[in-house]
């Protein structure tokens, strides 16, 4: 059982759905989509990964189609649309956040499902597709290979290192859910900016086979 909750702030909240969007807005730019396109692709790359937590669970009214996240979704297009291209620059900004996010979100998915009662499997499963929804989304929609599926650096795994972390740290060692949470978030970071600064690739499953071969 959960020792209390973590409270995820608003502002890091908006803050990562900000940056998603961007990267949506700017994929659906540069597939040269219209207004409507770039809004939507911004909104489904934002809200994805939270509209299908909420699915799983359910829930009538998802928390990310209340105003605040929806105006947010809507400076993040604006933002595209006047800077365009020009915001790719910020590459190592948009790591960062984009990090912390993935964190941030992997262990929002976890604590959720462990309060609705269920196992530590599901609950890490459902951490994941919080982290990795928005981005798997706006992939199928643009028919492209979700990048979560192909082989490179760290990304899903960064996100299921940091929900077991948290699993760890909550359940058999007792540490309260607040620093779980941000040990779970700073394992996600670390593993995500590791793997970008050294490197480190997933392989894919056929030279695993011949590995083993």
């Amino acid at each position: 059982m959960l020792i209390g909750q973590f409270t995820l702030p608003l502002a890091f909240d908006l803050a990562a759905t900000f940056f998603f969007a961007i990267t949506g807005a700017l994929t659906a730019m540069r597939k040269e989509y219209d207004l409507v396109g770039v809004f939507f692709l911004a909104l489904v790359t934002g809200l994805g990964g939270g509209l299908l937590r909420d699915g799983v669970f359910l829930q009538l009214v998802p928390a990310v189609l209340t105003s605040p996240y929806l105006l947010t979704v809507l400076a993040a297009m604006a933002l595209g649309l006047v800077f365009g291209e020009a915001l790719n620059r910020l590459a190592l900004a948009f790591l960062l956040v984009d990090a912390l996010g993935l964190g941030l979100y992997a262990v929002v998915g976890v604590q959720k499902t462990l309060s609705a009662g269920l196992d530590w499997v599901p609950a890490l499963l459902v951490g994941i597709i919080n982290a990795i929804g928005g981005g798997l989304l706006r992939d199928l929609i643009t028919r492209q290979d979700p990048l979560v599926f192909r082989p490179g650096e760290f990304y899903a795994a960064a996100a299921m290192a940091g929900g077991a972390a948290f699993l760890i740290l909550a359940l058999p060692l007792g540490v309260a859910a607040q620093p779980a949470a941000l040990g779970g978030i700073a394992v996600t970071i670390l593993v995500r900016l590791a793997s970008v600064h050294f490197g480190w690739r997933t392989p894919t499953a056929r030279a695993l086979i011949r590995r083993r071969d």
